[in-house]
């Protein structure tokens, strides 16, 4: 971890136990730190379908979103991604707890995360979507396995077209030495792929592609957040 992510994540540790357990939504005070008021949770956990182009439609089976972008769910996710306040976790993972979703995301045979590639990794400090679903998949016993890999870095997504995110992605995933290896773990399986967010798709269609063409049965994707119905 570099020196700016070091001393966030320092004084993220440090606020957590000088301040008070409140709401992340609206600041009310709560009884345990990670809670949120149950407003707030009601209007942040919406679990929603998302509507797929029909070239998504050929790798992915269906794509779903615990809550919407533009709400608490997005600043939690801009605190963890961008400042590395792991803090925010456990509200994260409340809201997810709490999120009703459709059967195939809680009988999958497997999980991956979508992988970020090896400097950005680096550079981070971790991997945000694994940050997010591990304790998740844990308590629904779906196993993890690192079938994915990145093979060259891309510009970020934000800010690009739908037709620029599908070119910076195009090629950029394939299976890792554990996805080769393991063609029995894949073949016929039901895969959830996991990201923080969905905005086109372009990313978890690309990653789907390559896990339906080494053999996977079906790909779900799911992402904490998404503005796209």
């Amino acid at each position: 971890m570099r020196g700016a992510a070091w001393l966030a994540a320092l004084a993220d540790a440090v606020s957590s136990v000088v301040f008070p357990a409140r709401c992340p939504a609206c600041g009310a005070y709560c009884e345990r730190r990670g809670g949120w008021c149950a407003p707030c949770l009601s209007r942040t956990v919406r679990p929603h379908r998302l509507a797929l182009s029909a070239e998504a439609l050929a790798a992915l089976d269906d794509a779903w979103a615990v809550g919407f972008y533009g709400g608490a769910l997005g600043t939690l996710i801009r605190d963890l991604k961008y400042r590395g306040r792991r803090g925010v976790l456990p509200y994260i993972h409340a809201a997810l707890a709490a999120a009703k979703l459709p059967e195939q995301f809680l009988v999958a045979d497997l999980a991956v995360y979508v992988p970020l590639h090896e400097a950005r990794e680096k550079e981070r400090g971790f991997n945000q979507a694994e940050l997010i679903f591990a304790e998740w998949l844990k308590a629904k016993v779906i196993p993890v396995r690192p079938l994915l890999t990145r093979m060259r870095s891309t510009v970020p997504q934000y800010g690009l077209g739908e037709k620029e995110r599908r070119k910076n992605v195009r090629g950029a995933f394939s299976l890792s030495e554990a996805g080769k290896g393991g063609a029995g773990e894949i073949a016929g399986k039901s895969i959830v792929l996991l990201d923080d967010i969905l905005t086109t798709g372009a990313t978890l269609t690309s990653c789907a592609a390559v896990l339906k063409k080494a053999g996977a049965g079906s790909v779900y994707a799911l992402a904490l957040a998404s503005d796209r119905s």
